[in-house]
């Protein structure tokens, strides 16, 4: 009898420990920090919409962000990420206001995410000088993901996403350094990245 006994809690005891675990969740209110590493393409295009054939290039975004979540549907926060444009010519830094929602209180859980700021230059340009922006403007993005918790404080996350950037003024130079008339670009980006919650 007490063999039977203990065989029923520990199996108690496993079916509680496996249901808690399948129970975890994030914290769902307070402050909150967000590491992300993006990589993807990015199609440049001109005002006159051709797309540049030498502005194709692929991009790599890490950013962070930070906020506060009122609940697991509205969080909100501001943050920034950096272009790495490896042609040298559209390296930014666009800062962001954010608006976070989560569908479920559930471990591993979809989400989505807007964003809206301004794209700041850092003096891109190639080395000769071929490209250089001289006036940064909109910033604004989209993601869609799944977060999934490690625990009650950190998750990770896998996510793509649309972002767009604008350059108000963007200066092209010729082969004797000479600039051609200045024009706005708008850099339209699709990524996939990963991403690190921490929740406080």
């Amino acid at each position: 009898m007490k063999k039977t006994i203990l065989v029923a809690v520990a199996v108690m005891c496993l079916f509680g420990t496996s249901r808690a675990q399948r129970h975890v969740e994030f914290l769902w209110r307070g402050a909150y920090f967000v590491g992300d590493a993006s990589y993807g393409i990015n199609i440049n295009r001109s005002a006159d919409n051709f797309s540049k054939i030498n502005d194709t290039i692929a991009a790599f975004m890490p950013g962070l962000s930070a906020g506060y979540m009122f609940r697991k549907e509205a969080a909100v926060g501001a943050g920034f990420y950096y272009l790495g444009d490896p042609t040298g010519a559209f390296k930014q830094i666009p800062v962001y206001a954010e608006l976070r929602s989560h569908f479920s209180r559930a471990r591993l859980t979809p989400y989505t995410v807007l964003q809206v700021g301004y794209c700041l230059p850092i003096g891109a340009q190639t080395d000769p000088p071929r490209t250089k922006i001289k006036e940064g403007g909109l910033y604004a993005g989209a993601e869609i993901g799944a977060r999934f918790a490690l625990n009650r404080a950190t998750a990770l996350a896998l996510h793509l996403s649309y972002r767009l950037l604008q350059s108000n003024e963007v200066l092209r130079f010729d082969a004797d350094g000479k600039h051609m008339p200045s024009e706005e670009v708008v850099n339209h980006l699709v990524l996939g990245g990963l991403s690190f919650y921490f929740g406080n």
